[in-house]
């Protein structure tokens, strides 16, 4: 076992990463990605990425079993698993440079569309009658094309959550049940995920040593975001982690181009 202080850092934004994944069922790997694939390269990053979340995911899916939308969920697997074994090529034949600059992109386009949602759409929706909009087929097309596009992300990189979390967000309203939905839609695509890349070798003695360092930490933000889960204003709070995203995200994206250039 090795130690470096990168796997320190990476493990302390893990904290930030796992409360909101605690809270919300969602979001652990996407917002520290920028982070844990900057310091440590995405060949044990992204590996990192998935073997991280399944202790905690495998715990809460025990628990919260009967609360979760088995319908939603098969429907989700059910898209995302062809761009999961798409994505799975895609982290092989892309080199690592690249991957950080898709990396970089992706967490910026989602950061952007979250704040437009979290943030810009309720200050505007403030000036002008709160009317139901009708549920047309183009949203409908928009979502299921986030869940494939989801899939895909997730083989690749591991951080496709957000894309699928915006159909499974209409789909399921109830709170507890949304995050536990989302959960057991990680316990399947990261025990895949997981299995495909030991399979190709990518669970080297680095990457192991950095998970030692990063599973308690991971632990604290985890069972405290749990323990906030119906004390907080979930709201709020994404709109301060989606503002941290944006920057995380923007700065792997600037850096990671620059370094190819």
């Amino acid at each position: 076992m090795t130690f470096e202080l990168s796997f320190l850092l990476v493990a302390l934004m893990q904290v930030v990463g796992f409360f909101v994944q605690g809270c919300t069922g969602f979001g652990c790997t996407v917002i520290a990605a920028a982070v844990t694939n900057g310091l440590l390269g995405t060949e044990a990053g992204v590996p990192y990425g998935t073997l991280i979340t399944l202790p905690f995911l495998y715990y809460l899916g025990i628990k919260e079993f009967r609360n979760v939308s088995w319908k939603d969920l098969a429907k989700i697997i059910g898209l995302c698993l062809p761009g999961i074994l798409v994505g799975n090529y895609l982290f092989y034949a892309i080199s690592p440079d690249i991957a950080k600059i898709g990396i970089g992109a992706i967490v910026t386009l989602i950061a952007l569309m979250n704040i437009y949602k979290t943030i810009v759409k309720p200050l505007v929706l403030k000036k002008v009658e709160d009317v139901d909009v009708p549920d047309t087929a183009f949203k409908k097309a928009f979502r299921y094309g986030c869940l494939i596009l989801g899939g895909i992300v997730h083989g690749a990189f591991n951080i496709g959550g957000p894309l699928i979390t915006v159909y499974t967000i209409e789909a399921v309203q109830e709170k507890e049940k949304f995050r536990n939905t989302m959960n057991m839609v990680w316990v399947i695509l990261n025990t895949w995920n997981a299995f495909n890349q030991f399979r190709n070798g990518a669970f080297t003695p680095y990457m192991l040593s950095a998970l030692l360092v990063g599973l308690p930490m991971a632990a604290i933000g985890f069972f405290i975001g749990m323990g906030f889960l119906k004390r907080i204003n979930r709201e709020q709070f994404l709109r301060i982690v989606y503002m941290v995203l944006l920057f995380v995200g923007a700065n792997m994206l600037i850096t990671s181009i620059m370094a190819v250039i």
